[in-house]
């Protein structure tokens, strides 16, 4: 996201010269810092965004990929009327009556099968396709067959638990950082209007013209960015969990809905399925139509959540279902969450591509367009880098401005694991400088 990351900066590889170079004035010092952190933090997100991408990616158009490899899986013939439910789901255990059940998705449409997800012992989701007009098992996939939930998993972390949604915060916060500094570079000084800094130059030799196709590319979209990174926060175990979550109970902006991880066992599951079935009956009652994820928490005496699904995610109900009696103990829509919990829920469905194919296809857009963004930083870097090597923009002995300053606590205080983070950069940043100058002076390091 560098347009202008170099058209202002001072030269690094400058012929030694008998005097002094004039000192710079204080904008140019700010820009060269910037671009030294611009360079810091793209070199820790750029793992981070080809990993996101490419997960993202996946999960996507994981349903479709789906469809097409294991149609014998996915579609049914339709003949009469649906079986209960509870029919379904024992069919579905019958052959695997040890394993926790995640979920089970009954679809919108009657040619689909109804789908019982299983812990495997892996932790992942594995799917059972059972016919709804027949209750027949059709089969299983292993958890790293089904896409749609291996995709999922791995964009969050998996296999290494905590510690990898911690690295995937991390690189969402340096990703923030990477494009914030990234626009301050593109902005482009000199020219008539701003609206031309959006425009590739082609006619100004392959150094402009890799440095424009970074930089507009990532203007252009960098909005969407911040607002797909900033969705991410809350999915996260650090902040999403120890932040974000005592900042709602302190303010009374909690879901009334709540979540439901899932996962109870099997005789738990069974004995509450009656209560699934009246459920199942009364959204038909109202008009919910027939298709819903309904999640069941190990925790003794825990309420079926049922979630129903429609075209339009903004429709959808949340019932919360006592799992002995049946009764609906709560019917929540998108308008009675709170502020914050209706931010978190709207950013989860842009995130997912719920809003449609025009959804799904620009976040396609979005991630083809951050993998472009890393290629042609590379190529930009690649024809003006300080010599040879991973080299650094060369250090600014400027003092912070203000503003800058400010905007990195605020930042800091806000996200605090960015903020440790940001110490150690400083730290290394410094250990850098300091090791470079003691190279110069010929002092040893």
């Amino acid at each position: 996201m560098t347009q202008s990351m170099f058209e202002n900066a001072p030269a690094l590889n400058v012929p030694e010269q008998a005097e002094p170079v004039k000192a710079q004035p204080t904008v140019g010092k700010t820009y060269r810092r910037l671009w030294r952190w611009h360079f810091y933090a793209a070199l820790l997100v750029i793992p981070f965004v080809l990993w996101q991408s490419g997960t993202g990616l996946l999960y996507l158009w994981a349903n479709q990929w789906s469809e097409h490899q294991y149609p014998d899986l996915m579609f049914v013939q339709p003949d009469g009327p649906k079986h209960a439910l509870s029919d379904q789901v024992r069919a579905a255990l019958a052959d695997t009556p040890q394993r926790p059940v995640i979920s089970i998705e009954v679809p919108q449409t009657p040619n689909r099968s109804t789908i019982v997800m299983l812990k495997g012992a892996d932790g992942l989701p594995q799917p059972v396709f059972v016919d709804p007009y027949r209750d027949q098992v059709l089969g299983t996939l292993s958890p790293t067959h089904w896409l749609l939930g291996f995709s999922r998993q791995l964009h969050g972390g998996w296999p290494l638990g905590a510690p990898g949604s911690w690295l995937l915060e991390l690189g969402n916060c340096w990703a923030i950082v990477m494009i914030l500094t990234g626009l301050y570079l593109w902005w482009p000084r000199g020219r008539a209007r701003w609206i031309s800094g959006l425009i590739p130059r082609v006619r100004s030799g392959s150094r402009v013209f890799w440095r424009d196709l970074h930089g507009c590319v990532a203007a252009w979209f960098s909005l969407v960015v911040l607002a797909f990174l900033i969705s991410a926060l809350p999915w996260t175990k650090f902040w999403g969990g120890q932040i974000l979550k005592p900042i709602q109970q302190a303010t009374h902006q909690t879901s009334p809905a709540g979540f439901s991880p899932g996962g109870a066992h099997a005789p738990q599951v069974l004995a509450a399925l009656p209560a699934l079935d009246q459920a199942a009956a009364w959204m038909q009652t109202q008009g919910l139509g027939t298709g819903l994820s309904a999640r069941l928490s190990p925790r003794p005496g825990s309420p079926w959540r049922i979630q129903t699904k429609a075209a339009d995610p903004l429709t959808e109900h949340v019932l919360l279902v006592s799992p002995t009696t049946g009764a609906v103990l709560r019917d929540i829509t998108r308008d009675q969450l709170p502020l914050i919990a209706a931010l978190v829920a709207m950013g989860i469905n842009l995130h997912q591509g719920d809003f449609g194919w025009i959804n799904r296809w620009g976040n396609t857009l979005v991630a083809v367009a951050l993998v472009w963004v890393v290629f042609s930083g590379f190529m930009s870097w690649l024809r003006r880098r300080p010599g040879q090597g991973v080299a650094a923009p060369a250090a600014s002995n400027a003092r912070w401005p203000r503003w800058l300053v400010a905007t990195a606590v605020v930042m800091s205080i806000l996200l605090p694991l960015f903020g440790l983070s940001v110490l150690l950069v400083l730290l290394s940043d410094w250990l850098i400088q300091k090791g470079g100058s003691a190279r110069m002076t010929g002092r040893p390091v």
